[in-house]
This record gives C-alpha cells, structure tokens and sequence, in this order.
C-alpha cells in the first residue's frame, strides 16, 4: 500500500577522490571531519531538505572519495542542486 503523504526519496553524491593509502586515508578523514558539522548545518538545519542528511568517505576495492547522503520528500532534483551549492561553497581558491 503506497501512502502518498509521506513519500521519501533519497539521494548521495559521491566524489571519488584518490586510491587509498594511509595519506590520502588521514587526509579524506580530516576533510570529513572539518566539513560534517557545516554539512548538516546547512543542508539539514537551515535548508531542511531532510530528516537525514549525512556526509563522509566512502571506500571501496582500493578507492575513496566523499559523499552526502539526504533524505528528503523534496524533488531530487531541488536537494541535487543544493548538495551541489553546499558542495561548491566548501572548495578552496
């Protein structure tokens, strides 16, 4: 049965960044570590595109990056766009 009053969608953008090795590995978990907090700040406390909104690094066979994750019943392509912004407002010169 399909309740159309709370539908959810979800959505992860992911960034691969480099292989793994114990540099990149302490590198990508301290980006994670400095951007979470602002992350969750804007897109899940200012923005409230979800209930769940998450940010971190992924790893898989030998390769990292970093991804947000959010859950929304806002159109994917609205909260694609302001992971984007988020995204782009977190890159240095």
């Amino acid at each position: 049965m399909l309740n159309d009053a709370h539908k959810l969608y979800a959505i992860e953008i992911y960034l691969q960044c480099f292989q793994q090795t114990f540099e990149n590995n302490a590198l990508l978990e301290l980006f994670c570590h400095l951007v979470d907090e602002p992350c969750f700040d804007q897109l899940r406390t200012k923005e409230q595109l979800g209930y769940i909104v998450a940010s971190g690094a992924r790893r898989s066979r030998g390769v990292q990056g970093f991804r947000v994750i959010v859950q929304s019943s806002h159109d994917l392509e609205h909260v694609n766009k302001r992971i984007e912004l988020f995204i782009d407002s977190i890159r240095v010169g």
